[in-house]
């Protein structure tokens, strides 16, 4: 039916790259890279691996406790059994689940337009793969179903013949040589460093990747500094997203070997692949929400209203729900006497009033002790003339009170009386 020994060479070196290949299908690791690595460790003596595949099973009674819902596992078509393999989150533990193939009543596979299914009938329950590669099912539904019928007949495995055994030997000694150079686990740990300190300027693509993606992550990366500068939050938190899922996306390849065109992997390169790609994708999300927010804060209209600081802090102290929504939220104009203008850790100028800020006659026992309007870098022309004790009037969108501190952002100045002028 097929080469056998083939199957068994290739399962003997865990080249499971090379079983797809010869099944003609291409090798899938995304989502189960940890479960390819430790699949030798479950194998019995003499087993033999046939196919894979990777798909979505629901959550059983045997699950992490750190799965919930649908998770991604690893399905193995071997001599012996179907083993199901799913790797917790956060852990090294491993689920598994067998199915040995004298029980299996039926083996089915479906294909959709870009995914396909397994089906395998116990008779009591059906097992259902959902999600994978749909050539992968159709590959391996045909290898079970010609495996089962070959077991029947009392298949006995071939001997292997003498040019197989010298080259097995030669395989060995290849494996057992010190290596002289640098090899791809080190390229491997060393990549995957520099892609989640620097992935963001494109270093890794200049150094193991096509330097075509190098500058074009490069350009990107420069160019939101520009953005920044002239206030598009917007589309710089958008392209800073696209780029993060870029990165993202090498280090998964980092870690399966594709990116190099290797089989090597190392537990080192895998958890900093795990805690830098855990990293991306949250900043990514956190930016693509960010932008989401921007889009909404520029679609606010201004309400027209002019509030003093003194009306904040009187309106909180008296009636806190008429407060937020008067001042939560909402577009408005914000005055009242400088005390300082400061730089927070992003560069922008913070803004913070008089008779506000610790604990003083002004504000004893008042629910509001400070009161910070943030303005964007363009703004520093502006408040370069501002000085203590001035009077300053600012568009703001007001962000609500906070643990005894009313903050608003987004500001713009909008007039400003000098001390000197009011004192006339």
């Amino acid at each position: 039916m097929f080469d056998y020994n083939q199957y068994k060479s290739l399962t003997e070196r865990a080249d499971w790259r090379g079983i797809c290949e010869l099944n003609g299908i291409h090798f899938d690791s995304f989502g189960t890279n940890k479960e390819f690595a430790a699949l030798p460790k479950y194998l019995e003596s003499g087993e033999v691996v046939f196919a894979l595949a990777s798909g979505l099973m629901k959550q059983t009674g045997t699950s992490n406790f750190s799965d919930s819902g649908v998770n991604t596992w690893l399905v193995v078509l071997t001599s012996e059994r179907f083993l199901f393999m799913d790797a917790a989150l956060l852990t090294s533990s491993i689920d598994t689940q067998t199915v040995r193939l004298d029980k299996i009543q039926a083996i089915s596979a479906s294909q959709g337009f870009l995914l396909g299914k397994i089906s395998i009938d116990l008779g009591s329950r059906l097992i259902v793969v959902d999600n994978c590669e749909k050539e992968a099912v159709k590959v391996m539904a045909d290898l079970a179903n010609k495996w089962l019928r070959e077991k029947e007949k009392g298949f006995v495995p071939p001997q292997e013949n003498s040019d197989d055994k010298e080259r097995k030997v030669d395989d060995l000694h290849e494996r057992v040589k010190p290596p002289i150079v640098e090899t791809p686990k080190i390229s491997r740990t060393s990549a995957t460093i520099v892609a989640g300190l620097f992935g963001l300027s494109g270093l890794h693509d200049f150094n193991w990747g096509e330097k075509g993606r190098g500058y074009v992550k490069w350009g990107l990366f420069a160019f939101l500094f520009l953005l920044n500068k002239n206030d598009h939050y917007i589309i710089s938190s958008l392209i800073l997203s696209v780029l993060c899922f870029w990165v993202l996306s090498d280090l998964i390849c980092i870690c399966d070997g594709s990116f190099f065109k290797d089989k090597e992997s190392t537990p080192v390169a895998k958890g900093l692949n795990d805690f830098f790609a855990l990293i991306y994708f949250v900043v990514a999300i956190k930016l693509l929400v960010s932008a989401g927010f921007d889009f909404m804060d520029d679609r606010k209209k201004d309400t027209g209203k002019l509030a003093s600081t003194r009306e904040i802090v009187d309106t909180y102290n008296q009636n806190e729900a008429v407060a937020e929504k008067t001042f939560d939220g909402t577009r408005l104009s914000i005055g009242g006497p400088v005390r300082s203008v400061e730089k927070n850790f992003w560069g922008d100028y913070v803004v913070k009033f008089e008779g506000l800020g610790g604990i003083n006659i002004f504000n004893l026992g008042s629910k509001v002790t400070e009161i910070e309007l943030t303005f964007p870098k363009k703004q520093a022309e502006k408040l370069n003339t501002v000085r203590k004790g001035d009077g300053l009037i600012a568009n703001c969108i007001g962000r609500g009170l906070s643990l005894g501190t009313y903050s608003a952002d987004k500001c713009s100045v909008k007039q400003i009386y000098k001390r000197q002028q009011k004192r006339k």
